[in-house]
C-alpha cells in the first residue's frame, strides 16, 4: 500500500506528504480532503510547498489542482497517496515546481532591489542604463 510508504502527516483534513522520494527534493503535497454530499465524492486540493522554508508561500497563491475522488472513510488516505504518487510518476508537478522556483527567483531579485533602495547603494539592472 502506498500509504505505509508515502507515510503522510496527519493534520485533521489535510494530509501532508513529502515528495522527496518521488523526485522533488525539499517539496511537500499538502492535500486538503472533505466529502461533498452532492457528489457523493471527496474533494481534494492540492498544494505544493517547500520543506525547507519556514515562510508558507503557496505556489503562485493557487492551487495544484482540485478535484474529485472516490473513496470512504477507511480508503481516502490510500487514495489521495495514489493521486499524489500518479502525479509525481508523470511529471504532473515539473510545470508547478518551475513556476515556484521562478517565482523564488524573482522574489529574491526583488528584495534585493529593495535593499539597495533602503541602502541607497545603486542597482545594476543587468546592463540597462
Amino acid at each position: 500500500m502506498l500509504r505505509e510508504i508515502m507515510k503522510p502527516k496527519y493534520k485533521g483534513q489535510t494530509v501532508e506528504i513529502n515528495l522527496s522520494k518521488w523526485g522533488y527534493k525539499n517539496y511537500i503535497a499538502e492535500c486538503a480532503y472533505h466529502f461533498d454530499k452532492p457528489e457523493g465524492k471527496y474533494s481534494l486540493s492540492m498544494w505544493l510547498n517547500r520543506s525547507d522554508m519556514e515562510d508558507r508561500m503557496r505556489l503562485s497563491s493557487k492551487k495544484v489542482d482540485t478535484q474529485y475522488i472516490s473513496g470512504t472513510k477507511e480508503t481516502i488516505i490510500e487514495n489521495i497517496c495514489r493521486v499524489v504518487h500518479q502525479a509525481c510518476m508523470s511529471g504532473y508537478f515539473d510545470y508547478f515546481v518551475e513556476r515556484y522556483e521562478y517565482e523564488l527567483k524573482c522574489f529574491e531579485r526583488g528584495n534585493e532591489l529593495f535593499e539597495m533602495e533602503r541602502l541607497n547603494i545603486p542597482f545594476d539592472f543587468g546592463g540597462a542604463k
